[in-house]
């Protein structure tokens, strides 16, 4: 990925999803004191009222959470016994997290897989958009077109725990490749250009900014 390309399609989202973005910013707010510890996550304040809103609002999926049968309370057990796996990639950062470390991969793909399971919840969309919330320095959201589009790229990559992790690597490889063109375009390091480009967009995560290119990318 070309660094222009990036900046571009970024900022094109800005100006089409600037007023949608509030509730983003809103939801990673309220979950701040949950992603140091998600023993701390409570199924009415921040499932409820964060979680389940920002996926109808911002996410769009009101059918999807508000059908009957899903198991919020199960869902919540499942999320805070996570703890452990969300704790070995807490702090990393996008740009030089190892995911060929097996402890790093097998806490993602324990991740995905946990969630996986549960009826509707449990949609590839829909885990990758509450995964972005919990962590959004590292975990990338996704949806049918975008995964399609790096499954041609990658057939590694697909609707698996193993898929999503190959996905991950895709996204570092691809924004690594925009930052290092930066940095021979500036002479910059890489952790200068990287407060640049998020101080571009709110302090946005690397993360997010991919995935608004992704977004972009789609044809919006």
């Amino acid at each position: 990925m070309r660094y222009r390309e990036l900046i571009d399609k970024a900022d094109k989202f800005e100006e089409e999803y600037e007023l949608t973005e509030c509730m983003y910013f809103g939801a990673i707010e309220k979950l701040k004191d949950v992603r140091e510890d998600l023993g701390r996550l409570d199924d009415i304040k921040h499932i409820q009222r964060v979680i389940k809103l920002f996926l109808i609002q911002w996410g769009n999926m009101t059918r999807v959470v508000s059908r009957k049968g899903l198991d919020w309370k199960g869902f919540g057990v499942t999320l805070r016994s996570l703890e452990k796996e969300f704790g070995q990639i807490r702090g990393e950062k996008f740009i030089t997290i190892d995911f060929n470390d097996p402890t790093i991969a097998n806490a993602i793909k324990n991740m995905y897989s946990k969630l996986d399971p549960f009826p509707y919840l449990g949609s590839p969309t829909t885990i990758s958009k509450i995964l972005h919330l919990l962590n959004p320095e590292i975990l990338v959201m996704w949806d049918n077109a975008i995964e399609r589009r790096y499954h041609r790229m990658n057939q590694r990559v697909d609707y698996t725990p193993q898929g999503y992790l190959e996905f991950l690597k895709e996204m570092q490889k691809e924004i690594g490749q925009a930052l290092e063109e930066r940095k021979i375009e500036t002479g910059q390091g890489l952790d200068v250009i990287e407060r640049e480009i998020r101080s571009r967009y709110k302090n946005k995560t690397l993360a997010k900014i991919i995935d608004q290119y992704n977004w972009m990318s789609k044809g919006h």
